[in-house]
């Protein structure tokens, strides 16, 4: 601790170690017969000021103590507290510029996954286009094969037992009434008939012509 002594009477504690002695408000040290004199007028007897004071001894706040303490071992602290500040300084602006760089990173993959997401978009279309394409071909031969079994089955119709049957129980039926008709009936529907009458009745039709 350096010299304490009163800045009234210039005592010192080390000349008188039983003396107490006293800090002011306004930073004055004053000895106790000092103080008890200018208690009475409640004003530092230095400044004049309203006289607070508290007693210099080991059982004061350490706000006041700080005052009574090597200067150097302050300015040790501070240079550590400044070289603590300052790293962290630094530290927090690294990290800083390590979410910028982490930053236009993301961005840069973003746009890459903007321009991948247009590209499935394009092929996603191109793919349904070709779908449609595929279908409406598909429609269109299962229709064609439709027809072609129809056709088939009808075709089938005409050449099964039961139409020929019928087939040829008409034609004898049709064969028998015209054999049955009488020959001068015959002949005279014959006589009737006028030979630009027999070439319109023809007509070419060859499927009713008999003999």
């Amino acid at each position: 601790m350096f010299r304490v002594h009163c800045n009234k009477c210039f005592r010192h504690r080390k000349t008188d170690p039983a003396v107490p002695f006293h800090l002011t408000q306004c930073r004055h040290v004053i000895c106790g017969p000092c103080l008890g004199q200018s208690s009475l007028e409640k004003n530092c007897p230095l400044c004049g000021r309203v006289l607070k004071a508290i007693q210099i001894n080991r059982d004061m706040p350490t706000s006041v103590a700080n005052y009574f303490e090597d200067p150097l071992r302050f300015q040790q602290i501070y240079r550590k507290i400044s070289k603590f500040q300052a790293d962290q300084r630094a530290s927090d602006n690294l990290g800083f510029y390590r979410q910028l760089q982490q930053l236009e990173q993301n961005k840069r993959q973003l746009e890459g996954f903007c321009k991948m997401e247009a590209q499935l978009n394009q092929k996603v279309e191109e793919e349904k286009r070709r779908i449609a394409e595929l279908r409406t071909y598909i429609a269109y031969h299962e229709n064609a094969q439709r027809m072609t079994r129809r056709r088939r089955s009808a075709g089938e119709k005409f050449h099964t037992p039961e139409f020929q049957e019928a087939w040829n129980t008409s034609v004898s039926t049709s064969d028998k009434s015209q054999s049955d008709m009488p020959f001068d009936s015959f002949r005279r529907a014959a006589d009737l008939e006028t030979p630009s009458t027999r070439r319109r009745s023809f007509g070419g039709d060859t499927k009713g012509f008999h003999l």
